[in-house]
């Protein structure tokens, strides 16, 4: 009887001993973790600069309308299509139009695709009022004030430029 007793208790004095290893080990590795953890995120200020070049290369570059290198352009559309321009915009119509008069083709930025009531369609005839700009690769853009196509007038901007979309005339945020 004494004998069973005796391995009783070094069963449970076992099973005690285990239940604190078991313990032991779970705490070292929740303190494993959160040292990898914190080892990440003290090297990732080196890691940044190096993420945030290859992002600057793929973002298109951003434009601001200039008044003074305004231009007008006939010709047709041929190309539509929708991008994200400006970072936590909606997705921007872009027209890509032949000018009637150099044969040139022009990327032609205009409004959020949400602004417009009026179909485009590849082919139609287009006369356009807009301010140049050129990207790096010396591919001209011009970010369109006003377009007339199938004999209607869509006013984008204002005469100075700001965006019809975003209330005009230039309102603070």
């Amino acid at each position: 009887m004494k004998n069973d007793y005796t391995q009783n208790e070094k069963r449970k004095s076992l099973q005690v001993e285990m239940k604190y290893k078991k313990r032991k080990i779970r705490w070292s590795k929740l303190a494993l973790a959160f040292v990898l953890i914190f080892a990440f995120f003290s090297f990732k200020p080196w890691l940044i600069p190096t993420l945030g070049q290859q992002t600057k290369t793929e973002k298109p570059q951003r434009h601001f309308y200039n008044v003074d290198r305004e231009t007008t352009v006939e010709g047709q559309v041929v190309d539509i299509k929708f991008e994200a321009r400006y970072e936590g915009k909606g997705h921007f119509l872009i027209l890509l139009v032949k000018d009637s008069s150099s044969g040139e083709e022009v990327e032609v930025e205009t409004a959020p695709a949400w602004f417009f009531q009026t179909d485009i369609h590849q082919g139609e005839k287009i006369q356009l009022i807009g301010s140049l700009a050129e990207e790096e690769q010396g591919k001209k853009v011009i970010m369109a004030r006003e377009i007339k196509i199938n004999n209607r007038t869509i006013t984008l901007r204002d005469r100075r430029g700001f965006p019809a979309w975003s209330g005009g005339r230039g309102r603070r945020r």
